[in-house]
């Protein structure tokens, strides 16, 4: 009774391990499809039957695949509706980059320090030579935002994020805010999980904006690029080059 109980729970593990494969399978084609436009962004994908017959997989398969899709923010699956492809935004990526790095395992925040400062000083310096007196508004009313606050709270992590998003959308240039706005979110993510309050650091930060601010309101890119990483260094505690 035992070896048959046994050859059961073989067969069984065997089977699961089958469908997780063509499960991985069917999701990589998946993916493939929507990178290579087959699945046009806003447009329905194929029915269930249609997968199926078409990949030669179960309705199973069929399913789990198209809910890990969905888990992503790829597909948009709604009752009584086609299955959409959504377009991928910043926010997207901005939830799902903490998890990717916590997965991955090696990354720390001296890694996203190091992948941090060479995209901000860039920010910092292109923002002072191309921003406009909307950016200016915008950027001074998010300094004295986070200048409401008198230590670090949700409300004021998540300023401080925005002000140097807006650097970056200063800079005229989409990509830099877009990037920004995912990495952001892992040092928001950080900043909250230590838990840390600590006025002193966060009246050295509300100093350090409003001398980028001065920076780039004088279009003095060197400054703006000093200031900056001055204020980068002193928010990671890493000293030196």
């Amino acid at each position: 009774m035992n070896s048959d109980r046994a050859e059961r729970q073989s067969d069984c593990t065997e089977e699961t391990g089958k469908r997780q494969s063509t499960t991985s399978r069917l999701y990589e084609e998946m993916i493939h499809l929507i990178e290579s436009g087959q699945w046009e962004v806003g447009g329905p994908i194929p029915s269930e039957r249609t997968l199926m017959t078409q990949f030669g997989v179960s309705r199973i398969a069929v399913r789990e695949s198209l809910s890990m899709l969905r888990a992503l923010g790829v597909l948009d699956i709604s009752h009584g509706r086609s299955t959409t492809v959504r377009k991928m935004n910043s926010e997207t990526l901005a939830k799902l980059f903490p998890l990717m790095l916590s997965m991955e395992g090696e990354q720390s925040l001296v890694h996203v320090f190091e992948v941090r400062l060479g995209l901000e000083l860039q920010t910092a310096r292109l923002a002072a030579q191309k921003r406009t007196a909307d950016d200016l508004n915008r950027l001074t009313d998010l300094a004295a935002r986070f200048d409401s606050f008198d230590t670090d709270t949700p409300e004021s992590i998540e300023s401080d994020h925005q002000f140097h998003v807006q650097i970056a959308k200063s800079t005229g240039n989409p990509l830099f805010w877009v990037l920004l706005n995912v990495l952001g979110s892992y040092v928001k993510y950080s900043q909250r999980e230590s838990g840390k309050h600590n006025p002193e650091q966060h009246h050295r930060a509300s100093t350090a904006h409003h001398e980028i601010l001065d920076a780039i309101t004088d279009r003095d890119p060197q400054r703006a690029q000093f200031c900056m990483e001055r204020h980068l260094r002193d928010a990671h505690h890493i000293t030196g080059p």
